[in-house]
């Protein structure tokens, strides 16, 4: 163990995932209720992994700021869109640096970003609906060298599921059905 990541466990999910490709598949889903205004709760589904059923009880809430017709009673979707990011990241980072051998002390991920609202309200045809982009900073204080830092940033980027999804850009696709 390392940074509280099981190298072992690590490895031998490795080589179940080469061995059973299917065994890699992961599914995720949420549900979220309206509750007023711009309000919602939102639950997780369970999740699989493999043919593995995980159950997963967890809820929060969304809401907007005042200034966004919203109360203010959690995260906005753009924060928890960048903390989604932010998060995968980290997972990434602590990874790599334990497979590398490296202790991490502290580590804090910040993500920002920013739209321009105009275009979610079509105020004006050259607004963009979606945000301008996402930026990252990472403060660690870990053993790594220079080189090793390097390397621990590239894959902690380049192979967040959540980062490469929006970099890449992830169809959205669904339908609306009367109940």
């Amino acid at each position: 163990m390392i940074n509280g990541i099981d190298l072992e466990g690590l490895q031998s999910a490795k080589e179940g995932i080469k061995a059973t490709p299917s065994a890699g598949l992961a599914h995720y889903g949420v549900a979220l209720d309206w509750q007023t205004g711009t309000r919602a709760k939102v639950r997780t589904a369970p999740m699989s992994i493999g043919s593995a059923v995980i159950p997963r009880d967890f809820s929060w809430v969304v809401d907007e700021p005042p200034q966004l017709l919203g109360t203010s009673a959690g995260a906005t979707p753009q924060e928890l869109l960048m903390s989604g990011v932010g998060a995968c990241v980290m997972v990434g980072f602590v990874v790599a640096a334990s497979s590398l051998g490296v202790t991490v002390k502290s580590l804090t991920v910040e993500v920002t970003g920013g739209l321009d609202l105009a275009g979610f309200l079509e105020l004006r045809p050259d607004a963009q609906v979606k945000m301008d982009g996402l930026k990252y900073r990472i403060r660690v204080d870990c053993d790594a060298n220079d080189g090793q830092l390097a390397e621990i940033e590239k894959r902690a980027v380049s192979l967040s599921p959540n980062a490469m999804s929006l970099a890449q850009g992830v169809p959205v696709s669904g339908n609306v059905e009367r109940v």
